[in-house]
């Protein structure tokens, strides 16, 4: 492991520079060679799809590039997975028997504010990529467990997907997943992006873990970096939900 120069190549590099997004700089990493990031749209199947409530999914602006200030981001892809979905309760997750469901990142845009609990609306989504392999991925998953269930009741939804398994470079396995879920006691939606085939376009595949912030009312890409967000998780996401508060959605 060594400290990773955060989006060392690609557009993305350049808007994060201006956005000064606080995310550390400590990420796994490797010398082998990686997926080269930020070229072309990704291999994932985009739909206008709905979300749950029948609004179709934004389809203009898409990109990746996050917030630069006053400068809104773009809108991420309605990317599509195989998952779980975090239990409703904020409980931990403890059987993945029933097996891996379509998880899609329309299922939480919510630009009406009539999902998730108490009636308060998702209005933050955090994105997170991690690997098993990866030390401070580890660290990450344990701190949202810990912070998920309350910062759901304030409008938070937390997604992550898993990228590799044990070995850097072996894509994850729903072993793989059922296991992390397990070990880390799981509370949030997880998911798998094997060999990032998704999400592969934002970062390079060794610099996990990958996070972002996504306003769930127009799905406007916040924030974006690799390494642990600092402070903390919590911190992190606070800081957005309050931007949030205070700025209406983009095209508002």
């Amino acid at each position: 492991m060594r400290i990773h120069q955060v989006f060392t190549r690609g557009k993305f590099a350049r808007s994060l520079a201006i956005l000064g997004v606080s995310f550390a700089f400590m990420a796994c990493s490797s010398s082998t060679t990686q997926d080269s990031g930020l070229q072309g749209p990704g291999t994932s199947q985009s739909s206008a799809d709905t979300n749950p409530y029948g609004v179709p999914y934004p389809t203009s602006n898409i990109g990746y590039l996050a917030r630069r200030g006053a400068v809104a981001g773009n809108v991420i892809q309605n990317y599509k997975f195989q998952g779980y979905a975090g239990p409703a309760d904020g409980s931990a997750m403890t059987d993945t028997s029933a097996g891996l469901k379509n998880v899609a990142l329309a299922d939480y845009f919510d630009p009406q504010g009539k999902l998730g609990p108490n009636g308060v609306g998702i209005k933050v989504i955090h994105l997170s990529v991690a690997a098993v392999w990866c030390g401070p991925c580890n660290d990450e998953t344990d701190q949202t467990s810990q912070v998920a269930a309350s910062l759901t009741e304030q409008g938070v939804v937390f997604v992550q997907a898993l990228d590799d398994g044990a070995q850097q470079g072996t894509p994850a396995t729903q072993n793989d997943l059922d296991t992390w879920i397990l070990k880390h006691k799981s509370n949030f939606t997880e998911m798998l992006d094997p060999g990032l085939k998704n999400l592969g376009q934002f970062f390079d595949a060794a610099a996990v873990p990958f996070n972002a912030n996504i306003d769930a009312r127009s799905m406007e890409i916040l924030s974006a970096g690799v390494g642990e967000p600092q402070p903390s998780v919590q911190a992190d996401v606070q800081r957005w939900l309050t931007w949030v508060s205070q700025n209406p959605a983009t095209g508002s």
